[in-house]
């Protein structure tokens, strides 16, 4: 009897499947002209072959005779390979593991966006990675994420599984205090997860500079970091949980978790 071993190490089964994602957010964005307008710099981490940069390098101002922006797109991944990374004037790459230290190899370079689409995972503390994140940044930039959430309920079942090489799997309220704990804003934010799927998605934007790892729920909510039904929840149990948690996504949307898995 001969076995066949099937083995699966992204969310998306290729990088082709992951930008067909990353479009319905890039495709929203694409939609606020005031916002798109403001962008000067993006940085796209972990950003394969360039195909949401590319998004980005393409956008223009959305007038009846459409004018380029000409965003600088900036991609890092561990293996920059040329002859597949999608080439334009305004897109450049490093290669670079972030997991080899605790800085991005930018220096004091800020970006007006830090898009970080099915990367977060492979970081060997996330939090670190996090942390490296907010120095690329000024106040009021914007950090998105698209994250594995692979602990669920269903059908009255728990139900967790992992991918190889995926790190971390992750919570809507272990990634709330990640980024508080980074400085970023979880008060006027964007959380997204719909009922019953594996991802979350975060649009965050920076507010301050990190704070010590070891800072309480009470603390982050003294410094204006989470919204009312964080701090609602923060000041009835002390800490936070999904059970009275709302949140909205940049549509509009709004997500009760009270009912989801």
């Amino acid at each position: 009897l001969q076995y066949v071993r099937i083995v699966k190490s992204m969310m998306f089964s290729d990088q082709q499947q992951s930008h067909n994602h990353s479009l319905e957010t890039l495709n929203l964005f694409n939609g606020f002209i005031d916002f798109k307008s403001s962008i000067r710099d993006v940085l796209d981490l972990g950003c394969g072959r360039g195909h949401d940069l590319n998004f980005w390098a393409n956008m223009d101002d959305g007038a009846e005779v459409p004018k380029p922006l000409d965003i600088k797109c900036m991609g890092l991944d561990i293996d920059i390979n040329d002859s597949v990374t999608i080439k334009k004037e305004n897109i450049s790459y490093v290669q670079h593991d972030f997991n080899s230290e605790d800085r991005l190899p930018f220096s004091e370079r800020k970006f007006d966006v830090i898009w970080c689409h099915d990367v977060l995972q492979y970081a060997h503390s996330p939090v670190k990675l996090l942390t490296a994140i907010n120095k690329q940044m000024s106040v009021n930039s914007m950090l998105y994420l698209c994250v594995p959430s692979t602990v669920n309920v269903v059908h009255r079942k728990f139900k967790n599984y992992v991918f190889p090489q995926q790190l971390s799997t992750f919570t809507m309220t272990q990634l709330i205090y990640l980024l508080a704990l980074n400085g970023f804003d979880c008060k006027d934010a964007y959380f997204k997860k719909e009922p019953f799927t594996d991802l979350i998605e975060v649009v965050t934007y920076k507010m301050q500079d990190p704070v010590d790892y070891t800072t309480s729920w009470y603390e982050l909510d003294e410094l204006g970091l989470l919204s009312e039904s964080m701090s609602d929840i923060i000041n009835q149990i002390g800490y936070l949980t999904d059970n009275g948690l709302v949140t909205r996504w940049a549509d509009g949307s709004v997500y009760d978790y009270r009912h989801h898995s």
